[in-house]
């Protein structure tokens, strides 16, 4: 018996050929073994294939609702029928006889030479296929048989409206000189099938590989009709295999979640806890501002009541003669001189309360430096749970624990206009009442 040949479109997922995660029907030590042709991202190659044209037709366009501002995301909602990107799977032989190790654990012959003709037919690709362009493309050795996946997107040239190149598979054949459609089941899609079939088959019996045509017996068939019929038993036979493949990783996956949502709920609950903790020193604060704010007012209150008076006082003064350039003197009353003392005596002490609400400032503003850092390092945590969870569906659970933080800057914000007050109205007053005092 032969080996079959599955040359089958692909599910197009980037992120499994290229191994961003492993799933369990992967042989993590043999991902070493797979062989990356091209890796480039889906958005730069439609720059680099469709530019161009973008920018020409948008360049006579004068209304700026008719210009093309995201081809690749207007083929994905195109009523057309169009992809934007397409994938062919290619496999030689199956795993009972193809299968990549042999019974002592070493890359097997047959693994070995259909790793060599999916290899050359990968490397020929471009070359065979100039309207077809390869963005991605990969061989998988690490799974149970070797296999390439590649990722291509349709280039079709020529077109006298819009843009003059476009995304389109069926102009995009026929400028490779693939035969047109006849039907349904018998287009330029098929025609290029089986051109690709026949050139892997040859790359088989190049190297004295038979071919084997899967199970469909010609009897009561037309030539069309025993094609198609070949072409389905392959798909359906090598989309089973993939979707089996899928199956697992799906299930790796689902474990795999399941262990991290409940790592990340312990870590909730112990967050929420550091949270708590968190409110009552905030409350705790909260209550010690109130109490310092109700100082405050009393100081400021004596300092205008100060300098009310010392007004009435400059009022009251008289000037005196200056006596051979002696500095300028004024006359106030006894009462008024008494007045000025008392008000000396309050001013050294209201400095003294104000050095006592410095001090306890400086301390609190310390203890609240170092509650602030605790705050932002857990914040940064919640917005690390944050881009988990809204995956994992725990996003709202999270944020309503992590809500309280507002109250937090709250706080910070009652702070800041305590310190302003304070510096702008009580300390600016002491300087004046030290001038007038001085006399």
């Amino acid at each position: 018996m032969g080996k079959t040949i599955s040359f089958v479109k692909g599910k197009g997922s980037i992120s499994h050929n290229n191994r961003d995660f492993i799933a369990e029907n992967v042989d993590r030590d043999r991902t070493a073994w797979n062989v990356e042709y091209i890796k480039q991202p889906i958005r730069e190659a439609y720059d680099q294939l469709f530019g161009e044209a973008i920018a020409e037709y948008n360049a006579k366009q004068k209304r700026k609702d008719r210009q093309v501002t995201d081809y690749l995301n207007d083929i994905k909602n195109s009523r057309n029928g169009e992809k934007q990107f397409y994938e062919i799977v290619v496999q030689i032989g199956k795993k009972d006889d193809t299968g990549v190790l042999d019974a002592e654990g070493n890359l097997s012959v047959d693994a070995k030479a259909a790793s060599e003709i999916l290899d050359e037919y990968a490397r020929s690709f471009r070359e065979r296929n100039p309207n077809l362009y390869l963005f991605n493309a990969v061989l998988h050795m690490d799974e149970a048989t070797p296999h390439l996946h590649l990722d291509y997107i349709p280039v079709a040239h020529g077109y006298k409206s819009k843009l003059h190149t476009r995304n389109s598979l069926t102009k995009a054949l026929q400028e490779m000189g693939i035969a047109p459609a006849v039907s349904k089941t018998d287009n330029e899609t098929t025609h290029w099938q089986e051109r690709e079939r026949e050139y892997i088959k040859g790359l088989c019996l190049e190297r004295e590989i038979e071919v084997e045509i899967l199970g469909v017996k010609r009897d009561n068939y037309t030539i069309p009709e025993y094609k198609a019929a070949m072409h389905a038993t392959e798909e359906l036979t090598a989309e089973l295999e993939i979707l089996n493949a899928e199956k697992q990783e799906v299930e790796s996956v689902i474990a795999s979640v399941g262990a991290e949502i409940a790592d990340a709920r312990e870590e909730v609950e112990e967050n929420k806890k550091h949270l708590d903790e968190i409110n009552e020193q905030i409350a705790d604060k909260g209550k010690r501002y109130a109490v310092y704010e109700k100082k405050i007012d009393k100081v400021l209150a004596a300092g205008k009541l100060v300098a009310k008076e010392l007004t009435v006082i400059r009022k009251n003064a008289k000037p005196l003669p200056t006596i051979l350039g002696s500095e300028p003197s004024v006359k106030i009353s006894e009462k008024d001189f008494n007045r000025v003392m008392d008000m000396a005596q309050a001013s050294g002490t209201l400095e003294k309360l104000n050095e006592i609400y410095d001090r306890e400032m400086e301390h609190m503003q310390a203890k609240n430096d170092k509650l602030t850092d605790l705050v932002k390092t857990l914040k940064n945590k919640i917005l690390q749970y944050d881009k988990f969870f809204d995956v994992k569906g725990l996003v709202e659970e999270f944020r309503e624990f992590a809500r309280p933080k507002l109250i937090k800057e709250r706080m910070q914000d009652k702070q800041k206009s305590v310190e302003n007050q304070k510096q702008n109205q009580v300390v600016s007053s002491m300087p004046g009442r030290k001038k007038d005092i001085a006399i």
